[in-house]
């Protein structure tokens, strides 16, 4: 018997488990309710080497539907020419609903080496490739502030006497994003999700989301939504301080506070996330990026048009 490729529409489970949040049944029902379709290659005892979730609306295909990134997990060693048959089997299916164009978003290049095979199938296959840049703390057994510029760490220090840390229960989850979402505000931005949308995903992830803030006798002056990608990465989905302390930038030593409790946790990488603005780097965050410790690292996305 030969390894095959199959579809599927979404179970309520995959087996294996997916490897990163977003990839999970549950997830994925949040960033569309319908249009899914599930890839698989199995070997012949029923193992499964590779799977990528597509989504389909309007004829156009896309991995994730509304996340950070989606794509092909793969789960063996595979050869990378069965690979391209698998993409090939794949592009085969989506065209025959017809669609227009299909879209792949990678993670971030360091959470799995596999990804360089994926890339240069999807090359072969004439995809086009987008590139962003994202930053990545690595963890390790030097605090934080072993890495951060000069300036940082001493934001870090005056912040410690200054404010307390603290990781919220459920209770205070509404009181954190209604801060970050004012902070936001002030500063003319927005938040991607409501707070009726992050309590959905919340209720449908409870194990994925800590809340973080920094306090002092007046209240909040930073706080932090970080997801549990995986059990070895968190993804820091919303952070922000107070404008009143900018003097002092809170978010430094709350950044160094979430990176302790990772180092606890065994976490091997903190995303702090993209630093693209319409398409373009947006150099004082990804400077401030730097300047806390992480290393700018390359995020890929793949696209093709078809006639």
């Amino acid at each position: 018997m030969a390894d095959s490729f199959s579809q599927s529409s979404l179970p309520k489970t995959f087996s294996p488990a997916a490897r990163y949040v977003y990839n999970t049944p549950a997830h994925l029902l949040l960033q569309a309710p319908k249009g899914w379709l599930v890839f698989e290659w199995t070997n012949p005892e029923g193992d499964v080497r590779a799977r990528i979730c597509v989504n389909v609306n309007r004829r156009v295909a896309v991995s994730p539907a509304r996340a950070p990134f989606g794509s092909c997990e793969i789960y063996t060693k595979v050869s990378t020419v069965t690979l391209g048959r698998f993409f090939g089997f794949v592009e085969t299916a989506l065209q025959q609903k017809k669609i227009k164009q299909f879209t792949i978003k990678c993670w971030p290049v360091v959470y799995q080496a596999q990804q360089s095979q994926l890339y240069n199938v999807l090359r072969k296959l004439k995809f086009t490739l987008t590139r962003e840049v994202t930053s990545i703390i690595t963890v390790n057994k030097s605090p934080l502030t072993a890495s951060m510029k000069i300036s940082e760490r001493q934001k870090a220090v005056k912040s410690e006497k200054l404010f307390s840390f603290h990781s919220c229960t459920p209770n205070q989850f509404k009181t954190v994003y209604d801060f970050i979402l004012a902070c936001r505000k002030s500063r003319k931005q927005s938040l991607s999700l409501s707070w009726k949308q992050l309590k959905q995903t919340i209720a449908a992830l409870p194990d994925r989301f800590l809340f973080f803030s920094l306090t002092n006798a007046t209240g909040i002056a930073a706080a932090a939504i970080v997801v549990r990608v995986s059990d070895s990465i968190w993804y820091t989905f919303y952070y922000a301080h107070d404008a009143k302390y900018n003097k002092v930038s809170p978010v430094v030593h709350l950044l160094d506070c979430i990176y302790a409790c990772a180092a606890k946790e065994k976490v091997k990488l903190i995303d702090l996330g993209t630093s693209m603005v319409n398409d373009e780097v947006n150099k004082p965050l990804l400077h401030f990026k730097q300047s806390v410790g992480a290393l700018t690292i390359p995020k890929f996305t793949f696209t093709k048009n078809y006639a």
